[in-house]
């Protein structure tokens, strides 16, 4: 897990799958403090789920902002 720079993307239709696994590989997601974990893509393309303040994930802006504790989705789909 590394914080990265990435822009919100349009949920995956298992997304509640892909949570548990983040849960599961991180579990300091599920306190209260502000942030979502929220589907988004790396600048290099990668597609994957991490930590980003509320404001931005919920805007569903199409800006770059920096993600914490950034999972790919390949590493996830081996733990749904």
């Amino acid at each position: 897990m590394n914080n990265c720079i990435a822009r919100n993307r349009k949920s995956p239709s298992d997304e509640d799958a892909y949570r548990r696994a983040y849960l599961d590989r991180n579990p300091s997601a599920a306190k209260r403090d502000g942030l979502d974990i929220a589907a988004v893509i790396a600048k290099d393309g990668t597609r994957g789920h991490g930590l980003l303040p509320e404001e931005f994930n919920r805007s569903h802006d199409r800006e770059n902002h920096r993600v914490k504790d950034f999972i790919p989705d390949s590493e996830l789909k081996s733990k749904k």
